[in-house]
């Protein structure tokens, strides 16, 4: 193998190092001589990733490995940085917690062999910068992840499971389409190259729709969506915090890498995305707030949020001047959602103490990356929200009129949503989950702190206008808690009953068992008509036969010499008797 260097020999190492050890532990573990010294290794597999994140500075430029594949190219641009740097923190807290989570070593070998292999392809398909190995490394993160999603066994987690590997598949083979006539279009494996020369074809369209659809699996796009509320609920509490935190996100970087964005104006694809993010912004929000399973109100929290990452492509899609400005907002919006929905599902993991002492000061920890996905002032959902509203104005018209309030209402959602899950997991309610030991907790309590410090540290806010900021985002965050003591107070939400989880796919599944009626009930009527035909049939036979026999016995007759001699008499009075009516005309 051939390694081209366009930068520091040690990046190079640290990237791969941190790419092939979770690959490297994920087939150790296999090996029954060494499991134990690999289950101790297993949890910090991430260290690697996350140390490359910090210590490799960004560039534009890549490493070129010629004798792998087809030419894998390797690099760590911002967006890639910004992405490594959320999924190796995540992968690392979760791997850490995982290790006390499961107790008996049988299920941490199960567990840690799938978490490895989703790891190793989410970190895989963060540095590719050609086609193919990001389609390898996507693809592994994705059938991988379906080991995570059945783990416990249960019948809830099998069909959540059918489900899940339904749409991998279909999803794999949108974007496998979609990255080949890519490639053919551009004569190229680069993303680079694709998006300079997606639109010298007549086929564009096409590559976009695929990709669109393909990435919007993992990304859960409304319609797509159906199995993160199915997934969520069953899968053990890690397994939930990296498939909303970390690996949701993959398919928005697969747009980010794929549409070409800053290129060209897409108005159509534009509006679309926009009013596609916007209807799963407040629909899965509206869900949502029907749910009494806390695990299943964050999944539709995930939709909901990642609503209005979509939102944010299709605004880059109809500005394509305003993109290098909108980029930087929607990495950050990925870490600052990321950070917290994954201290949301660990948090919620630890639901089984029998202490209220202990039950009050996770509900406390909890606050925090509820208020910050509320967008509450001074956290990160309010530089969030403060840096998306400012490139607002970059939209065209009627969106920069309409976008604003519309905003503002899905703060209120979120708010309400987020007020809902405190009531859900408050003190008083006993949940199933572990008990909260110190294996436990502290990899929690560093997710909290990382909420704390890290946006904030990599967006510091110096805005003249903070204050305007603040109380724009206070007011949401009050009126969602006055609409929660009105709802509270009326006991409104004990009467409507929870939509089921997957929602459109019930309406799905109703059609299709209608489908099998119908064909059950043809395939009666065709029984019956078989049946028709076969008694036709044997009777027609029967029919024939006694005909024949019934000719034969006349002709038999016929034949006879009296009966030949009376016929020729009866004949030839007949023919007498005409000739002579003839002669007297």
């Amino acid at each position: 193998m051939n390694i081209v260097l366009q930068d520091e020999f040690v990046s190079l190492d640290l990237l791969l190092f941190g790419l092939l050890w979770p690959l490297l532990l994920s087939f150790m573990l296999a090996l029954k001589p060494i499991r134990s010294l690999t289950l101790q290794l297993a949890p910090w597999a991430a260290l690697p990733a996350l140390a490359a994140s910090l210590l490799v500075a960004p560039s534009e430029m890549r490493w070129h490995l010629t004798g792998v594949m087809l030419g894998s190219e390797l690099g760590l641009d911002a967006t890639g940085k910004l992405f490594l740097l959320l999924t190796a923190l995540l992968w690392t807290v979760t791997g850490i917690y995982a290790r006390t989570y499961f107790s008996l070593p049988l299920q941490r070998t199960r567990f840690y062999i799938f978490f490895l292999l989703t790891m190793a392809g989410n970190f895989g398909l963060i540095l590719a910068h050609d086609l193919l190995s990001f389609y390898l490394g996507f693809a592994l993160m994705s059938f991988a992840a379906y080991g995570l999603v059945i783990f416990n066994g249960t019948p809830a987690a099998l069909r959540a499971g059918r489900v899940y590997i339904i749409l991998v598949v279909l999803g794999e083979l949108m974007i496998f389409a979609a990255l080949v006539l890519a490639a053919k279009t551009s004569q190229a494996t680069t993303f680079t190259a694709v998006c300079a020369n997606l639109f010298s074809t007549d086929n564009p369209d096409l590559v976009i729709l695929l990709g669109l659809i393909g990435f919007g699996i993992k990304a859960g796009i409304l319609g797509m969506h159906v199995w993160l509320p199915l997934a969520h609920p069953v899968a053990p509490a890690p397994a939930s915090a990296v498939l909303s935190g970390t690996m949701i996100k993959a398919g928005l970087l697969g747009w980010l890498r794929l549409l070409p964005l800053g290129e060209v104006t897409l108005p159509g694809w534009g509006t679309s995305m926009l009013i596609l993010g916007l209807m799963a912004t407040f629909y899965a929000a509206g869900v949502g707030l029907t749910q009494r399973e806390p695990k299943t109100l964050l999944a539709y929290s995930s939709i909901s949020q990642m609503g209005i990452m979509t939102m944010a492509i299709g605004l880059g899609l109809l500005a394509p001047h305003a993109w290098p400005g909108i980029l930087p907002v929607v990495t950050f919006y990925v870490l600052h959602h990321g950070l917290s929905k994954s201290a949301l599902f660990l948090g919620v993991g630890l639901g089984g103490s029998h202490h209220l002492l202990q039950r009050r000061w996770i509900w406390l920890g909890m606050c925090l990356p509820a208020l910050a996905l509320a967008g509450a002032p001074w956290t990160s959902g309010m530089l969030a929200k403060m840096l998306l509203k400012t490139h607002i104005l970059h939209a065209q018209t009627p969106w920069d009129t309409l976008l604003p309030p519309l905003l503002s209402a899905s703060a209120v959602s979120t708010a309400l949503l987020m007020a809902r899950l405190l009531y859900l997991i408050r003190p008083a309610a006993r949940l199933s989950g572990a008990t909260p030991v110190a294996g436990l907790v502290w990899p929690w309590l560093v997710n909290l702190t990382a909420i704390l410090l890290l946006p904030w540290w990599l967006m510091p806010t110096t805005s003249s206008q903070e204050s305007m900021y603040i109380m724009d985002s206070l007011w949401p965050l009050l009126l969602a808690c006055l609409v929660t003591i009105a709802v509270l107070h009326t006991k409104l939400l004990r009467a409507v009953q929870p939509l089921p989880a997957g929602d459109v796919l019930l309406l799905i599944e109703r059609g299709y068992r209608r489908l099998c009626r119908m064909g059950n009930n043809w395939a009666g009527i065709q029984r019956i008509l078989n049946e028709l035909q076969q008694h036709f049939k044997t009777h027609q036979a029967t029919l024939v036969t006694a005909t024949i026999t019934r000719l034969k016995q006349i002709e038999n007759g016929f034949v006879r010499w009296e009966v030949a001699s009376l016929l020729m008499i009866i004949l030839a009075v007949v023919v007498g008797l005409i000739a002579s009516q003839s002669f007297s005309l």
